[in-house]
């Protein structure tokens, strides 16, 4: 009996160590392409005052003053460093627009714009999914910025796609394909469910 349970239990191990080696190699493998990825996009991140109704609303009124405002000039850019340097150009601009909803709508809030790195958690356009991790992201901070963030993806251009729509535009895949790997691709239209399993195995043990 005794040594039943002692090939059990090593069979055990051994299945655990095989598990821990799978998922380790596919959570760093996700760490890789989620870099590279990240190299290639830049993301938008606007920050509301607070949860109030209002604040969220105006929020997403902010939001689309960003987007129209930075449309066509986005348009324009056939790499990610142009649109980085365009969104640089145009920060003054981005919080003076944002400044002027504000104000027109009886707010009294500050507006702060950066170009940055910040972390997104794992988000879908349709039938893609972005993993989660650091981005290079517009930030724009409304008064306290507390409330809750909206987010999406500025550049290429899938953050001009209607948050309703459960389909990106073939447009927006092809200027997204054309800057990404094939690879990298592939594994925005995979999901990484294998990656996102890994993550959490090696966070609940501390890697």
């Amino acid at each position: 009996m005794a040594e039943k349970l002692k090939k059990a239990g090593f069979a055990a191990a051994v299945l655990f160590v095989c598990g821990l080696m799978y998922f380790y190699g596919k959570a760093t493998d996700g760490q890789r392409l989620q870099k590279e990825i990240a190299r290639e996009v830049i993301r938008l991140h606007v920050i509301a005052n607070s949860d109030d109704e209002e604040d969220q609303a105006l929020k997403l009124e902010i939001k689309e003053e960003i987007l129209e405002l930075l449309r066509e000039r986005l348009s324009e850019d056939d790499t990610v460093a142009m649109a980085q340097q365009t969104i640089r150009d145009n920060l003054d601009e981005i919080e003076a627009a944002a400044s002027r909803h504000i104000q027109d709508k009886g707010y009294d809030y500050d507006v702060a714009a950066e170009l940055g790195t910040s972390y997104f958690p794992v988000k879908e356009y349709g039938d893609l999914t972005f993993p989660a991790g650091e981005y290079k992201a517009l930030k724009v901070k409304i008064g306290k910025s507390e409330g809750k963030n909206w987010w999406c993806v500025m550049y290429p251009t899938l953050c001009f796609v209607d948050s309703a729509y459960d389909v990106v535009p073939d447009e927006s895949k092809e200027k997204l394909k054309e800057s990404l790997t094939e690879e990298e691709y592939d594994s925005l239209l995979t999901g990484g469910d294998d990656v996102e399993y890994g993550f959490k195995f090696l966070d609940f043990f501390h890697f």
